[in-house]
């Protein structure tokens, strides 16, 4: 029997070895694909002998694609709009998902598959609702006020607990308080606390972890979203917005013109390079919080 043991254990680890070698080669190649692209002149793209390490290293292609998405103002749109949104987005989906957690009400558990139903629903389904009504928000008759093309068509969501993915935010919330203990709460009560006054000295503190992973979730969504914003913004430049049209931002900024025709093949080092810009500051930020976004994943029901 311990033979038999010590060979099904040995089975296990070869096969627990392979998946996690091919689980980890298709997350790290396009990663490395996309470092060596960048950083390699475009004629190596011709060049059948150069594979990962470029012949001719170079950071022109770099700076070319950060002089072409006007990478300052870019950057400073998208920190606006992710922080802001995000920072809204938690709050009021953490007091959402507080209430669905804690309180007992009627239709809560009708309001609840709302809730499921905004993880399931398309964000496509609701966006020419959305347009409409901030083309011209307000009251009609009394006052109204286009607010496209501003932050205000992503904030006002966000505050409201409708923004990006809004309704997984609130799921890990509800997960998370579930599972604190109500002494937390009830000594709080004794003490003449109110229930907004205990959530935001009593239970805010002892979440900080679930907060600053919800806080990631959020940020990362609004990073990486193109639809949302491409439907509301004009002139407003975004990360994810600029990194689809980089194409048309290369020919027009360095490339003198639209009707400048550039191989597809050496046209991969600047949309690498686009990527590896579009995907950096969210990875450094990353590697900063990671141990805290760790214990709140944990902590938060996603995985058990």
């Amino acid at each position: 029997m311990k033979i038999i043991y010590k060979f099904r254990k040995k089975i296990w680890s070869f096969f627990r070895f392979i998946i996690i070698f091919v689980t980890g080669f298709v997350v790290i190649y396009p990663i490395i694909y996309m470092i060596s692209c960048a950083f390699r002149d475009k004629n190596d793209m011709n060049n059948p002998t150069v594979v990962w390490i470029p012949m001719h290293f170079t950071l022109e292609i770099i700076k070319e694609t950060l002089r072409a998405m006007d990478f300052g103002n870019t950057l400073k749109n998208t920190l606006f709009l992710c922080i802001g949104c995000s920072i809204l987005q938690v709050f009021s989906c953490s007091v959402t998902g507080y209430g669905f957690a804690r309180f007992n009400f009627r239709g809560k558990n009708f309001l609840f598959a709302v809730v499921i139903m905004m993880i399931l629903v398309p964000p496509q389904v609701i966006s020419l609702p959305l347009y409409t009504e901030f083309i011209r928000f307000g009251i009609d008759r009394f006052f109204t006020v286009n607010l496209l093309d501003s932050m205000l068509t992503m904030y006002l969501p966000a505050m409201t607990a409708n923004g990006i993915k809004s309704g997984l935010m609130i799921l890990i919330f509800r997960q998370y308080f579930s599972e604190l203990p109500k002494e937390l709460e009830n000594s709080a009560y004794i003490d003449g606390s109110g229930a907004l006054r205990t959530f935001l000295l009593i239970i805010i503190p002892n979440a900080k972890s679930i907060f600053l992973t919800a806080f990631l979730f959020s940020f990362v969504f609004y990073w990486n979203d193109y639809y949302m914003s491409s439907v509301f913004f004009t002139d407003t430049k975004t990360i994810a917005i600029v990194l689809a049209n980089l194409e048309n931002e290369l020919k027009m900024n360095l490339f003198s013109g639209t009707a400048v025709q550039i191989s597809p093949r050496e046209m991969i080092v600047w949309n690498e390079a686009g990527c590896l810009i579009a995907v950096a500051p969210v990875a450094v930020m990353y590697i900063f919080l990671q141990k805290y976004f760790t214990d709140g994943i944990e902590h938060s029901g996603i995985v058990s």
